[in-house]
């Protein structure tokens, strides 16, 4: 069992949230997936819904996907070629670019139901650790190795907060399970 961690937005005050005319929430939702394949159509353009500060990490307003900015991404880069893992994004009204990340591997989730209530850690099944980000299927998670979100501490991107979870086997699984 490997200690992995969720990242979230850590909701600072005024950050930046962006919507779009172009595709209603619910169609951006389907391509802001972290392990899908396919990109956003190119006329998608983004708007600053709410906020008016740049942080590292930006949502969707009023659904909560993410958008990175370049920091992010180099930081990303010091452990894993992001060249085909993200695309830049259009925003009118800022000039800082933000990207998004898909196309990531991706790993199964043992125990949803029990997790997004709180009565266990989130476990995710897996042997090995073949790259430092991947998401997690079924869901919009990201998951980071602890020596990328170290990295991502030391540079201090922002609006950032993490939580621990674990890649294990099912049998790991369910040792554990047996174990409380």
């Amino acid at each position: 069992m490997k200690a992995v961690y969720n990242f979230h937005n850590d909701f600072k005050r005024s950050q930046i949230e962006i919507s779009s005319d172009v595709l209603p929430y619910r169609l951006l939702c389907e391509y802001l997936v972290p392990y899908k394949k396919d990109k956003l159509p190119e006329n998608v353009i983004f708007s600053v819904a709410a906020g008016k500060k740049n942080y590292d990490l930006i949502r969707l307003f009023q659904s909560g996907e993410f958008f990175f900015s370049p920091k992010f991404i180099d930081v990303f880069s010091q452990f894993i070629d992001m060249s085909d893992k993200c695309y830049p994004i259009k925003i009118e009204g800022i000039e800082e670019q933000y990207y998004v990340i898909y196309n990531l591997d991706h790993y199964p989730f043992l125990n949803k139901d029990k997790a997004m209530f709180d009565k266990e850690p989130p476990f995710y099944c897996g042997k090995e650790i073949t790259t430092p980000l991947f998401g997690i299927n079924d869901t919009r998670c990201f998951v980071v190795t602890e020596e990328l979100k170290n990295a991502l501490l030391k540079n201090k991107i922002s609006n950032i907060e993490f939580t621990e979870s674990f890649l294990c086997t099912k049998q790991e699984y369910k040792d554990w399970r047996k174990s409380r």
